[in-house]
């Protein structure tokens, strides 16, 4: 079973329609941290990661 993390859920007001989808939660995570780029978030610290991890569904 596949992971995912939806964009608008971790940040309502961007509106992002984007999913981040990987096999396991280091996947996803890696996944999420190169879709941040696309909002302009080049620093990924250890509190964000952990608010992406309670955002993580299963497929």
């Amino acid at each position: 079973m596949g992971k995912v993390i939806h964009c608008q859920k971790v940040v309502p007001q961007s509106g992002c329609p984007h999913s981040v989808r990987g096999a396991t939660v280091e996947e996803v995570l890696k996944n999420a941290q190169e879709h941040a780029k696309e909002h302009g978030i080049t620093q990924v610290t250890p509190e964000l990661i952990e608010r992406l991890k309670s955002f993580i569904e299963d497929e």
